[in-house]
């Protein structure tokens, strides 16, 4: 089968800053890893790092530029991590990355966790610092009320690993477990 013609998985984990989006994807491909199910995990943060900032449009086209690369070498299980805010938003991601399934992720911590969380691993005077924490409280009212979540997580209480294993548990047909 031509990877063209391979039908797209995409695992999206979203929530708001601090919430542990980077640190869930990480123990999701680990897991993944571990038992050698093929994936590629892409950061939008990451790939969308520039500025002026990059608009929703911008992002998607430097996702889809990610996803390329990894959708050639013959890749069909995407794990996403991005700030989804609304349904039009998760649209665009997955048609940028031409997902023809998804599994969606709400990570939920309280506010003051997600500050500490930031203040922790971003480096001292960074510029971005106040701009973010300012995010955390409009992010948690507005995200539990994301339409389409399949799974929800308190990283409170779950570490990445146990996110993990709820993740998989919600799809294993395509994520083993």
């Amino acid at each position: 089968m031509n990877w063209e013609d391979r039908r797209v998985f995409a695992v999206v984990v979203t929530g708001a800053p601090g919430a542990g989006k980077t640190a869930s994807l990480i123990g999701l491909a680990d897991a993944l890893i571990d038992d050698q199910i093929a994936h590629a995990a892409i950061d939008v943060d990451e790939v969308a790092w520039a500025y002026p900032f990059p608009d929703l449009d911008g992002r998607c086209a430097r996702l889809v530029a990610a996803w390329g690369a990894h959708r050639e070498a013959g890749h069909d299980l995407l794990l996403v991590g991005e700030v989804v805010e609304s349904s039009e938003h998760l649209a665009q991601i997955l048609d940028a990355v031409g997902a023809d399934d998804h599994l969606l992720v709400l990570l939920e911590a309280t506010p003051s966790t997600m500050r500490e969380r930031i203040v922790a691993r971003e480096p001292p005077g960074w510029s971005g610092l106040e701009h973010l924490i300012g995010e955390v409280e409009r992010y948690a009212a507005s995200l539990p009320r994301l339409d389409g979540v399949h799974v929800v997580c308190n990283t409170e209480r779950l570490t990445p690993d146990e996110v993990a294993v709820r993740i998989r548990a919600a799809r294993p047909d395509r994520l083993g477990g």
